[in-house]
């Protein structure tokens, strides 16, 4: 009677292997970039009370931003420390209809500077974001951050 060898052969294995490092090799650095962007989304998702509240202020003062460029002047006790930034954003005006605020966030959100430009025209305030790399991570691009 003859037994036969069960199992895989060396060369089954190495092919298996093969696949399994070729499909990490492509998913690993996508994941990050998955990874990075939900960090921010979660910033930009935890200043939203912020960014309503200097709608509010620009309302409430005519549409000054000079008016509502600190927390204090906004109603607020500090500025928002989004869960994956650095520390509270900076808060600025420019000009008589526009506010800047500054986020930068840390390690795992990428070291990238998210920059939220609040213009006022005809009553509407309207937000846009811009990012930089703060020298840190050349790779801050909306492709990799989301912003």
């Amino acid at each position: 009677m003859r037994h036969f060898a069960r199992g895989f052969s060396l060369i089954e294995l190495m092919i298996v292997v093969a696949i399994v490092a070729v499909l990490s090799a492509v998913a690993v650095p996508q994941y990050q970039d998955y990874l990075t962007r939900a960090r921010w989304s979660v910033n930009l998702t935890q200043i939203e009370p912020f960014k309503l509240a200097v709608a509010e202020c620009l309302q409430l003062e005519g549409g000054l931003a000079g008016a509502c460029d600190s927390a204090e002047k906004i109603g607020l006790t500090a500025l928002p420390s989004p869960q994956h930034s650095t520390g509270e954003l900076t808060l600025a005006s420019s000009g008589d209809d526009t506010i800047i605020a500054t986020m930068t966030g840390n390690a795992k959100a990428g070291d990238c500077v998210v920059t939220l430009t609040g213009t006022l025209t005809d009553d509407v305030l309207t937000w846009g974001l811009a990012n930089t790399d703060n020298g840190v991570d050349p790779a801050c691009t909306r492709q990799r951050t989301g912003v």
